[in-house]
């Protein structure tokens, strides 16, 4: 089973000073492949797969964007979580219009492609409890948001 070990406080990034989705991907690439998580083609298809299928979400409590990209363009699975110093512009997902300030951002990578429906489910979840959405927007360091995603994030079946 897949879930929490998706999950890892080196992956844990607090207030990055990063104002784009352009330069968050850029960013997050480059840590990611010197890491071992990804491939050289994942800057490029993490980009124009958010130009085709926006991933920005407005939850009850906050802006969030899931951004995600096709299985071949990674080495190893992770799910990263991304609180920026200040609110980053993602279009919303479906067909809404308007934008998305998002202040909560996970990177998911998984896989297989079954898993990351199960992935966005288990953040929907974890997304809808407004205490511990609360909870990972005040946070201080990464120990605790890995906590309080581990109290509410479910498992991934393989």
């Amino acid at each position: 089973m897949l879930g929490m070990e998706l999950f890892d406080e080196a992956l844990v990034f607090l207030e990055p000073d990063i104002t784009c989705k352009e330069d968050l991907f850029r960013w997050f690439a480059a840590h990611m492949e010197e890491q071992g998580y990804v491939k050289g083609s994942y800057y490029e298809n993490i980009t124009q797969r958010e130009q085709n299928f926006p991933t920005g979400l407005q939850t009850s409590t906050v802006g969030v964007a899931i951004p995600h990209t096709d299985p071949e363009n990674l080495v190893q699975p992770f799910i990263a979580v991304v609180r920026p110093k200040q609110c980053i512009e993602f279009d919303p997902m479906g067909i809404e219009e308007g934008s998305i300030q998002a202040k909560l951002i996970f990177m998911l990578g998984v896989l297989k492609d079954g898993q990351q429906v199960i992935a966005l489910q288990n953040l929907m979840g974890l997304l809808c409890n407004e205490q511990a959405v609360e909870g990972l927007l005040e946070a201080s360091d990464a120990k605790k948001i890995i906590g309080i995603i581990e109290k509410n994030f479910g498992t991934i079946e393989i």
